[in-house]
């Protein structure tokens, strides 16, 4: 059954990962600056288009797509329903959280009711998908290939990777506080720096570098050689990439102390409140308990990728999707525009 996944953001491992893994192909379509909401507009009706250039291209029995935004799935319903495809739905925690698309909630429910079926991150969500009358599977982690590692320059002391975006429910200030605690520790954050909140790279510490928007190799190179990798949210049941990532590198992880994250990264992990003094001491936690960590991560990673291989065998079941070709997704070579 072919398939394509449509996805409107300049880069997606978890979208290239779900289309490897059903042997389609993963199309990130976008234009212009990234989570800029003025130039959405003239975005949007681009990459409408390009995404039906592509299916049109295609023809594929089995259409995937990213939301946020709600819009890109418009314009690939349409076209599923008029080519006979089946529509699925991969809803990013967003969808559900963030003011920029929680207003958006009516067209939303419109369109996961219409989907075949809807894929979300956890089983809070889960329950309100099906409430809204959604055939919804849970697929929250998927596994995650790195491309070659790139070196990176030499610090001083133990260094401790923040995995960031600016996104709003980052505590990237807290952060900053909790890095000043621990002067002998070299923190790097990343992400792009366009996007972060006036004044905030002055104001960070001499032990704090903000590495900008990285390479693949340069990322991989990053998490390889931490000693411990922090990735918070300020937002409950949201889906935390960062940490997939320190799983897959097996690295000690410091996260944000909600339910939803106890129970995704139960081992090899320091769950913390997102104050300056919880993010510190979680480090210093993780920093001692290195070794240990390490190995409870090493082991937390086989587990994690036989939940996802019963996920995507579930996903295939909702879509009668038997000769699906299906793999370990793992390849990095996923086609790709």
């Amino acid at each position: 059954m072919k398939s394509t996944f449509i996805t409107w953001y300049p880069y997606c491992r978890r979208s290239d990962t779900i289309a490897a893994t059903l042997g389609g192909s993963s199309h990130l379509i976008h234009y212009f600056e990234f989570k800029n909401p003025l130039h959405a507009p003239a975005k949007y009706v681009l990459q409408t288009f390009a995404s039906l250039r592509t299916l049109r291209a295609e023809r594929p029995a089995v259409v995937f797509v990213a939301v946020p935004p709600i819009f890109a799935a418009i314009p690939v319903y349409l076209w599923a329903r008029w080519n006979r495809a089946k529509i699925v739905i991969d809803a990013h925690t967003g969808i559900f959280a963030h003011k920029r698309w929680t207003w958006l909630l009516p067209l939303t429910r419109r369109m996961f009711a219409a989907a075949d079926t809807v894929i979300v991150t956890n089983d809070h969500l889960k329950e309100i998908c099906e409430s809204w009358g959604a055939v919804t599977v849970v697929i929250g982690d998927v596994p995650v290939a790195f491309c070659e590692a790139e070196a990176p320059e030499p610090c001083k002391g133990q260094r401790v990777v923040v995995v960031n975006t600016f996104s709003v429910d980052e505590p990237v200030e807290e952060v900053l506080a909790a890095a000043k605690r621990l002067p002998d520790v070299s923190f790097f954050v990343t992400g792009n720096l366009n996007n972060a909140p006036q004044g905030l790279v002055e104001r960070a510490p001499a032990n704090l570098s903000f590495t900008g928007f990285v390479s693949e190799q340069a990322y991989a190179g990053l998490l390889k050689a931490a000693d411990a990798v922090v990735v918070l949210t300020t937002h409950d049941h949201t889906m935390q990439r960062g940490g997939y990532e320190a799983v897959a590198m097996e690295k000690p992880l410091v996260t944000s102390d909600w339910q939803i994250l106890h129970e995704t990264f139960a081992r090899g992990t320091v769950h913390v409140k997102n104050t300056p003094e919880g993010i510190s001491t979680g480090i210093v936690q993780a920093l001692k308990d290195e070794a240990s960590l390490s190995a409870e991560m090493k082991e937390y990673r086989k587990e994690r990728r036989t939940l996802y291989a019963h996920r995507i065998e579930a996903l295939k079941d909702t879509l009668g999707a038997d000769d699906v070709a299906a793999n370990d997704g793992l390849q990095t070579g996923t086609p790709r525009s």
